[in-house]
């Protein structure tokens, strides 16, 4: 076991365990410092005035030892428990009490011929021994006492927001995505602001998922009710003459191209939702530009719009990227371009190195876009003009697809339009994967 688990399995589990048991831990950590620290100077001093004793006393034992010899130096230390007495005479030891240790405290006088040793505990007394040791158990004490009561109401307050987050949490794992939950000025700040946006996207998500699926249901039912209708007419003989019924499979197989169209547009929106890492291969944009105007060269001619892609000249650009994404993105925005052009108008494809990328670009003469319409182009099923009919106003989904498109393959779109200017749209693709 690890030393980070053997702390965890002692650690308490509650939040009012640990702040109290951190405030204990520093508490105790800063008490035993000022002992240790008031321990180091009390034992300096209490040693200094010993040894300071020490010197007084072996001068007398010196002066004694001369006037009285061996026997009056032994009655003099009598008086003197608990001190260690060495006299030396010429370096010769001429008197020494028994048992002879090191203790705490010692002096060494000389005079004259003798040296006097004298050795002696430096003990702060009771106070330092006892008392104070129990006067700091007693403070921790009462240390751990206040710490756990304040642990207790910082913990309290930590319970009680930390079960608002996980209310609305819960209220929103339920569907309740109108939830939001109280932003205080704390640690939890940023939790709740998170939570709170979370909510509030997944709300907007729904609300745009919700109104997706209506406009999707719309858009079936326009070209289902169609089909249904004229084909009930044919199989009832409602519709009876060659030339009616020729007009009512034509209309049947439009809507059905229409139905196909939008189902194909359906799954290309599902690929760019999913495909999130889509394979990456040397891919020549240059020449992926020149397809998408030979492929709808004869829908741009039926239009009477000139589509111009990339010269014969140019060079190739290889860039790292999805060619089957980059030829859907340009289907797109080619088909939407010469849906925007009126006769007689031109849409140009073109291809240049801009910086660390190669920027794919669609320009028309078209009518252009108003500027209060450019910051929902992208979103699915939106039309800039609600008034357009079906068959040239699309299904809505083309822009929405080259987004999600665009995201995928790590690159970025850009708009630039005017009303009755044309506009021009600009995918960009790293020319450096990484």
């Amino acid at each position: 076991m690890s030393l980070r688990d053997r702390l965890g399995a002692v650690t308490p589990s509650s939040y009012r365990g640990r702040i109290a048991l951190a405030i204990v831990v520093a508490l105790v950590v800063a008490v035993v410092g000022v002992q240790l620290a008031l321990n180091v100077l009390v034992t300096q001093q209490v040693q200094s005035a010993v040894e300071a004793n020490l010197r007084q006393q072996g001068q007398e034992i010196a002066a004694t030892y001369r006037r009285a010899g061996h026997d009056g130096v032994a009655q003099a230390q009598r008086y003197m428990p608990g001190t260690q007495v060495v006299v030396r005479r010429n370096g010769e030891t001429v008197y020494w009490s028994d048992p002879v240790q090191v203790l705490d405290a010692q002096a060494v006088v000389t005079d004259g011929d003798l040296q006097v040793t004298l050795q002696h505990e430096a003990s702060a007394g009771v106070i330092g021994q006892w008392a104070l040791p129990l006067i700091i158990i007693g403070v921790v004490l009462v240390i751990g006492g206040v710490a756990w009561w304040l642990a207790g109401l910082a913990s309290r307050r930590l319970r009680r927001e930390a079960s608002a987050l996980a209310a609305q949490a819960e209220a929103v794992a339920g569907g309740d995505l109108d939830a939001r939950v109280e932003v205080s000025d704390d640690e939890l700040t940023r939790v709740a602001t998170s939570l709170n946006a979370m909510t509030q996207r997944l709300s907007d998500s729904d609300a745009r998922q919700r109104v997706f699926l209506a406009d999707v249901a719309h858009e079936l039912r326009t070209p289902v009710t169609a089909i249904d209708g004229f084909a009930q007419a044919l199989v009832d003989g409602t519709i009876s003459t060659d030339e009616g019924q020729r007009e009512a499979a034509e209309i049947i197989h439009e809507e059905s191209q229409r139905l196909s169209g939008l189902v194909a547009d359906l799954q290309a929106l599902t690929v760019a939702a999913l495909d999130a890492e889509p394979v990456r291969e040397p891919t020549d944009v240059v020449a992926l530009a020149r397809e998408a105007a030979v492929r709808l060269e004869a829908a741009a001619a039926e239009r009477g719009v000139l589509l111009r892609g990339p010269d014969a000249t140019q060079e190739s650009i290889v860039v790292p990227t999805n060619a089957a994404h980059v030829q859907t993105i340009l289907g797109n925005l080619v088909s939407n371009a010469l849906r925007a052009t009126p006769a007689g108008g031109t849409v140009r494809v073109g291809v240049q190195v801009v910086g660390d990328a190669a920027v794919i670009a669609v320009s028309d003469t078209g009518v252009g876009i108003a500027p209060e319409h450019l910051p929902h182009i992208f979103d699915r099923m939106y039309r800039v003009d609600a008034a357009r009919d079906r068959d040239s106003g699309g299904t809505g989904l083309g822009l929405a697809i080259v987004a999600g498109l665009t995201e995928s393959l790590g690159g970025r779109i850009e708009v630039q339009s005017a009303p009755g200017e044309g506009s021009r749209f600009a995918l960009s693709l790293p020319l450096d994967r990484a």
